[in-house]
C-alpha cells in the first residue's frame, strides 16, 4: 500500500492499518525527512524518526530530560553501532534508566513523531506488511485511534496556546514568593510545576516532565493563568542552558568555599604571628621565668 498524502490523509492510513489489524512498517516522507512507524496487530509498537530530526531521537530526549550527559550519550551510541542493539535496550541493560521510564519516553517519542507528520500537507506513504515482534524492553503498544484523537486536538489547539507566549525563544520560571500545593494542581500542571526546577528552557522542562510539546504548553498556559510562573523572552542569540541554574549554584558554592578557606588561612597566619610576637617575645619570656622563680 502506497500513495500520496494529498490523496489519502494520514489519519485515514492509520485507521485502515488499525482496523485491519495489520503488522509491518509505515514510512511517511515529506519535507526531506522520513518517519517510520512499526505496527503489530494494528497497534503501534515503535517509531524510527528521521536521523536529521535529532530532537525526536530517544537518546536526545533522555539527554534533554537529564537522564544522560552528552558524553554518556556518545558512548552509548558508539556501543549501539558496534553491538547492533537499540539504544533503549542498552540503557535498560546498563541500568541507566528503568524499563518503566523508558516505556514512558517511547510513548512520548511516538506521540511527538505523529504530531510532526500530521502537519505535513504534501508527501508520500508506503506500508509494507511483515511480522513485527514488539521488543521485550519497550513500552506498551499504542492504539492508533486514541493517538489520533490527541493529534487532532493538537492541530486544533496548539496554535492558540502558542500565541499566548512570546514569539521565538522564551524562558519560564516559578514566580517568587508564591506558595502552592502541587497536589492541588491537575496532573499535567503538577508534573510541569515540579519540572520547572530543572531548567528555564520550556522544551527541556517538557522533556523532564515527559510531556509532549502540546501537553507541556497547555499546562504552562494554565500555570501562567494561575499567576504561578513568569515568562520572559530570551535574549537574541542566547540559548538557555538546561543545567544553568544548577551549575551556577555549584560554582557559587565553590567560590564561597574557596573564599572561606582563604579567610581561615589569613586568620591562622595572623594568630601565629600574634603568638610569636606576643607570647614568645623575649620580654614576655623573661617575665614568665621571673614569675616561675618567684613561686
Amino acid at each position: 500500500m502506497q500513495g500520496k498524502i494529498a490523496d489519502f490523509g494520514i489519519p485515514d492510513i492509520f485507521q485502515l492499518i488499525s482496523s485491519q489489524g495489520k503488522s509491518g512498517s509505515l514510512a511517511i516522507s515529506g519535507e526531506e525527512r522520513v518517519t517510520i512507524f512499526l505496527f503489530s496487530g494494528g497497534m503501534i509498537v515503535d517509531v524510527q524518526p528521521d536521523r536529521r530530526e535529532s530532537k525526536s531521537l530517544l537518546g536526545t530526549m533522555l539527554r534533554d530530560a537529564g537522564y544522560l550527559t552528552d558524553s554518556e550519550l556518545k558512548r552509548f551510541l558508539s556501543a549501539q553501532g558496534t553491538g547492533g542493539k537499540k539504544i533503549g535496550e542498552i540503557l535498560v541493560e546498563k541500568g541507566k534508566v528503568s524499563k518503566e521510564i523508558l516505556g514512558r519516553y517511547l510513548v512520548l517519542q511516538v506521540k511527538e513523531c505523529l504530531f510532526d507528520v500530521l502537519m505535513l500537507r504534501e508527501g508520500e506513504y508506503r506500508f509494507e506488511v511483515f511480522a513485527v515482534r514488539p521488543a521485550t524492553w519497550g513500552g506498551e503498544p499504542i492504539r492508533p485511534d486514541v493517538l489520533l484523537m490527541e493529534g487532532m486536538q493538537f492541530l486544533d489547539e496548539y496554535p492558540r496556546y502558542r500565541g499566548i507566549f512570546p514569539s521565538g525563544d522564551y524562558r519560564v520560571t516559578r514566580k517568587r514568593g508564591v506558595r502552592v500545593d502541587p497536589n492541588a494542581l491537575p496532573e499535567e500542571e503538577r508534573i510541569l510545576w515540579m519540572a520547572l526546577d530543572f531548567s528555564e528552557d520550556p522544551n527541556r522542562v517538557y522533556r523532564k516532565a515527559c510531556l509532549t510539546g502540546f501537553e507541556g504548553i497547555k499546562a504552562l498556559a494554565a500555570l501562567l493563568q494561575r499567576g504561578l510562573i513568569e515568562v520572559l523572552a530570551a535574549e537574541p542569540g542566547v540559548r538557555v542552558d538546561p543545567g544553568k541554574r544548577l551549575r551556577d549554584e555549584i560554582a557559587f558554592r565553590r567560590r564561597f568555599d574557596a573564599i572561606r578557606m582563604a579567610l581561615w588561612g589569613v586568620a591562622v597566619a595572623a594568630s601565629a604571628v600574634w603568638v610569636y610576637r606576643g607570647l614568645l617575645s623575649r620580654c614576655v619570656f623573661r617575665t614568665f621565668t621571673a614569675w616561675i622563680d618567684f613561686f
